[in-house]
Order: C-alpha cells, then sequence, then structure tokens
C-alpha cells in the first residue's frame, strides 16, 4: 500500500513538473511578445546597482508569493512566476512537492525584501512548487534591505538601472526641490550622467561670464531656467514627441542638443534651438511620411535637371527663422562669401554696413579648394578679421573646401542673407564661377541675396521693383520692415507689360506701405522691364535695390533671368534679391 501511494504521489509530481516546465515555455513566448519580463531578478546585480544596506532581520512572516520577483543564486533557473527552466534539476523538484502533499509540510525559505518586493536566499524550489499548487502565500524568514528606489514587481533589471541613475541624478542635483514641477524622466540610465555633464558645463561658462565662482545649486537652476527649459518649449512646439514616439522631452533635448552641436561643429557657426530642432526632425524622424520625403528628395536630386528644379517656397526663410524669434532684427545671421580678387572686398565693407544696422554676426566663407595654398585664406582672415574687429562686430571666418554650389547652399539654410561679391560679369573664369554660384543661390536658397554693388553703399534710399509676383510680395514686406529699422527712404516701381502689371498693382504696394508707416514716392512705366528698372533707379538716385527673384516655378525662372541678369549687370548699386 506504501509502494502504491508513493507511486501515485511521484506520478503527480512528474505530471505537475511537466505542467510547470510547459508553462514556463508559454510564459516566454508571451513575455516575448508583450515586451515583459519573463526571468527572475538577480539579487546581486540589484543590490550592487541600488546600492542596498541591510537594515535589520524582520522575523517569520508569510508573505504573498507574486511579490518573490529574484534569487540570490538561481534566478536563471526560474521563470518569473518561478516555472522552471531546463536548468531544474527535476528529481529535486518532485522531491520538494512530495513532501508538500505528504502533510508534514515544507520549512519555512529565507528572503531579502526590497520595497515591497523579495528576493529568495534559500527555498528557491519551495517557490516553485509553491506556486505550481496555486498557493497565494508562504512562510519566511525575512531580512529586510533599504535604497533609493521603491521597488515594484513588474520591473525588470533595465527599469531598475534607470531609476537607480534618477534617484543618484536627484541627490545630486536636488531638482525635485529646487524646480517642484520639473520632469527630467529619461529612457536609458547614461543620459542622466550626461545631463549632469551639461550642467557642469553650464556652470563653467557661466561663471566665466559673470566673472565669479557659481555654486552647484546656482549652475543646476540656471542650466534648468536658461537652458533645458528653452529647448522643452521648442520641443513641445514643433510636437516633437508625436515625431519620436516612446521618447521623453529630457531624451529630446539631449539629442536636439548633440545634433545642434554637431552641426556647429560641421559649420563652423551658431545654430539656434529652433533650427537645430527642425534640421534634427527632418533628418531624423522616423515616421513614415517624412521618411518617404527624403527618399522622394534624394531620387529627385538624382533624377531631375538642375535647370528644372524648382526650389524652396516663397517665403520659407521669413517662416522657418524670422517668425519663430521672440524678437531681434530681420537679419541676425549674415553670410558673405569671401573672393581672392581685392576688387570683390567692396562685397565685406558692404555686409559690415548691414551687419551694423541689424547687430549682426558675420560669417565670412572662402569657397576654396582642397589643393589650394592656405596663404591666400590667411590673408583673407587676416582682412576679414581686422575689418569686423575695426566695426565691433562679432564674425567667424570658415574655409570650406566643398564643391561651391553644393557649400553655398548648404551654409545658407542656416543664415538670414548671404552677400555675394559682384564678380566680373564678363568671360573670365572668375566671372563664370561667379554666375554658376549666382544661378545656384538664385534657384535654391531661400532667404535674401544682396548682390554687391560698385562701391560700397549707405543704404539710405532704396527702389523697390514690385509686380505683384510672390516673391515680390516677400520683397515688399522686406522693403517695409527695412524702412523702419533702417529710417530709409523707399521709393516703389512698377513697370507695365502688356497682360502684366498696372497702376493697380502698384497701388497696392503703396497702400501696404503706407500702413506700416513708411513713407513713400511710386512711379508706373512702361517698357521693357530691366531698362525701366535701372533707369528709374538712376533717376532718383537710390544706393539700394530691392526685387523679388525667380519665384517658385522653374518655368518662371527661365522667364525672368534675363531680367535680373541685365538689372544686377548694369546697377552699379547693391540688389537685394528676396524669395
Amino acid at each position: 500500500m506504501e509502494l502504491e501511494d508513493s507511486l501515485l504521489v511521484r506520478a503527480s509530481a512528474e505530471q505537475e513538473f511537466t505542467a510547470a516546465k510547459r508553462r514556463a515555455f508559454i510564459e516566454g513566448v508571451l513575455g516575448q511578445l508583450r515586451g515583459q519580463p519573463t526571468s527572475l531578478l538577480p539579487f546581486e546585480a540589484v543590490k550592487a546597482r541600488l546600492g542596498l544596506l541591510p537594515s535589520g532581520d524582520r522575523g517569520i512572516q508569510e508573505i504573498p508569493l507574486d511579490k518573490i520577483v529574484g534569487s540570490e543564486g538561481r534566478y536563471h533557473q526560474f521563470t518569473r512566476s518561478f516555472s522552471p527552466s531546463a536548468e531544474v534539476d527535476k528529481e529535486r523538484w518532485m522531491r520538494v512537492f512530495a513532501a508538500s502533499e505528504s502533510g508534514a509540510g515544507l520549512p519555512p525559505i529565507e528572503v531579502y525584501k526590497v520595497g515591497d518586493v523579495y528576493f529568495v536566499k534559500d527555498g528557491n524550489h519551495r517557490v516553485s512548487v509553491a506556486r505550481q499548487v496555486g498557493a497565494k502565500t508562504i512562510l519566511a524568514y525575512v531580512t529586510e534591505f533599504v535604497g533609493p528606489v521603491d521597488l515594484s514587481a513588474d520591473m525588470d533589471l533595465a527599469q531598475i538601472s534607470l531609476e537607480a541613475e534618477r534617484a543618484r541624478f536627484l541627490q545630486q542635483t536636488e531638482l525635485d526641490e529646487l524646480r517642484p514641477d520639473s520632469n527630467l524622466d529619461v529612457t536609458n540610465p547614461a543620459y542622466y550622467q550626461k545631463l549632469e555633464e551639461h550642467i557642469a558645463v553650464h556652470g563653467y561658462f557661466l561663471g566665466l561670464e559673470r566673472r565669479r565662482d557659481i555654486n552647484w545649486e546656482e549652475a543646476v537652476t540656471d542650466w534648468y531656467d536658461t537652458v533645458y527649459m528653452p529647448m522643452v518649449a521648442v520641443i513641445r512646439s514643433y510636437g516633437l514627441q508625436r515625431e519620436f514616439p516612446g521618447q521623453t522631452e529630457a531624451d529630446l533635448y539631449l539629442w536636439i542638443m548633440d545634433h545642434r552641436y554637431f552641426l556647429a561643429q560641421d559649420l563652423g557657426q551658431d545654430i539656434e534651438l529652433q533650427e537645430a530642432a527642425e534640421h534634427f526632425v527632418q533628418t531624423r524622424s522616423p515616421r513614415f511620411q517624412r521618411a518617404v520625403g527624403r527618399v522622394r528628395r534624394s531620387v529627385a536630386d538624382l533624377l531631375v535637371p538642375t535647370i528644372m528644379e524648382s526650389g524652396p517656397p516663397v517665403g520659407l526663410w521669413r517662416e522657418e527663422r524670422v517668425e519663430a524669434r521672440p524678437h531681434g532684427n530681420l537679419f541676425q545671421d549674415i553670410m558673405v562669401l569671401l573672393s581672392d580678387d581685392p576688387d570683390d572686398w567692396c562685397a565685406v565693407e558692404q555686409t559690415v554696413v548691414v551687419a551694423r544696422y541689424e547687430q549682426a554676426k558675420l560669417y565670412g566663407v572662402h569657397l576654396t579648394s582642397a589643393s589650394a595654398q592656405e596663404t591666400a585664406s590667411e590673408r583673407l582672415r587676416a582682412r576679414f578679421a581686422q575689418e569686423c574687429e575695426h566695426e565691433k562686430i562679432d564674425c567667424r571666418f570658415i574655409v570650406e573646401h566643398d564643391p561651391p554650389s553644393e557649400a553655398l547652399v548648404q551654409r545658407a539654410r542656416w543664415v538670414d542673407l548671404v552677400v555675394l561679391p559682384r564678380f566680373d560679369l564678363g568671360q573670365s573664369t572668375l566671372a563664370a564661377e561667379g554666375q554658376r554660384l549666382l544661378r545656384t543661390a538664385l534657384r535654391h536658397v531661400s532667404c535674401p541675396l544682396l548682390y554687391s554693388g560698385l562701391t560700397c553703399s549707405s543704404l539710405r534710399s532704396a527702389l523697390l521693383a514690385y509686380d505683384a509676383s510672390p516673391t515680390s510680395e516677400e520683397a515688399l514686406r522686406v522693403a517695409a520692415l527695412l524702412a523702419k529699422s533702417w529710417q530709409m527712404k523707399v521709393a516703389v516701381v512698377t513697370v507695365g507689360e502688356a497682360r502684366r502689371a498696372g497702376e493697380v498693382t502698384l497701388d497696392k504696394a503703396v497702400t501696404y506701405l503706407r500702413e506700416h508707416g513708411v513713407e513713400v514716392q511710386a512711379e508706373f512705366v512702361q517698357g521693357p522691364v530691366s531698362e525701366q528698372i535701372v533707369g528709374v533707379a538712376d533717376r532718383i538716385g537710390c544706393d539700394l535695390l530691392i526685387m523679388g527673384g525667380a519665384g517658385y516655378s522653374p518655368f518662371r525662372h527661365l522667364f525672368s533671368r534675363r531680367t535680373i541678369d541685365r538689372v544686377l549687370r548694369d546697377g552699379p548699386y547693391p540688389v537685394l534679391i528676396c524669395r
């Protein structure tokens, strides 16, 4: 009879073990599909990451089985619900099961308590059997440990590491006390160290700026108020968390700041927060529509002839850069192309005049080949720096070895105004390269272009050429803003051609300027467009011509290119071309 009972108990134990192994397999599959932890937590790893310290024995207690989440030594042998893996000794498990069925019961297990959860020190098989037979609690000798993080039963080791780093970060910065509404949650534990580095660097430069020692608390709060939160405001205004699902604001802050840093290093110039954020979205967003857009642009670059490319939409520069600023002048960052030809230095002098009016930063860009001698660049660097220093203008000199046209378009993306030397429009090699750059700029650059005159102008009297086209509408807006900012007189001319512009068109521009507080002189003339514009400019003695560019359509560009060419060639004054 005893043998028969023993065989029945063994058969039952084997059946339960097989069911437990089957449950372990199902849990593993479901855990993978749901992204939930399926393995036990290793106590030693948790202890090390949280810096746990023993706080005392708590005696024998009845503890919930579903709160046991880890083991000191056998975490790899059981699933999170203590179902046995392939490494579990089957015979031992079955003996424990048989003992539990004998009526004599099992001795209490030994556990470590951390927060609301438990780790098995001794008794893993007893826990496994108890879970398999449906028990809810088990007797255990409890030793409690304390640490900086309250653990929960659904945490995995990665989440524990994240919470540990968060606790350490808050202990270091006290941001939860200094700025109670702050939320600097991240998805990667290493990011907290990077945030601390940002604070430390900010504190260093803040000390240089204020010429005194900056304590840690001041560095933390000033960084949060003047660096972190302005970037968060940009992140929220652009809805970047929709573009990058699953990422926190602090994640995106770090990503965009890194992106901004490397952009600035590549370009050799400062990049505003809004511009860095926008460029980051355009180049890194995983959203399907943007990814398709990037592929489409790449294919278009390969297939569409340059002459047929349409260029950026009218007003793009103003919408993306100027209107995003809370304050400031129209041209905050200005790029001037530096030529080796001494006759082209007028462009730099003209740029300095604009920079004085606008309190702008200047970027002098020397487009040269990688094989060219450095002496020419160094001469230009020294002369450019001397010119800007004399006028107390913030400047930076950049040597660009990329193909000139590509470098021009790439760098123009980050400035408000591009100033081009006049170049000799004859048949020289320099003239041919200058014309290629001009064509590229007219077709691809969205911000205004200032084409230098024969001599440096004081920019006190402007003539606006207006025909109600989209680009001339943009020129009208710019003229109104500059007239008030620079205290500049403005005249507007409309040239009448068959089925083109009439006096009604002229009246529209005059009305707009007067509504914006600009006193304006108006002239309506008829005849060839370029000749009439240049003739009026000569007659009234203007020292700046403002006009629209080629427009958005490539066919319109082909139609108007001759007009722009003739105006640039025949006029001695600088020409501001808007689009």
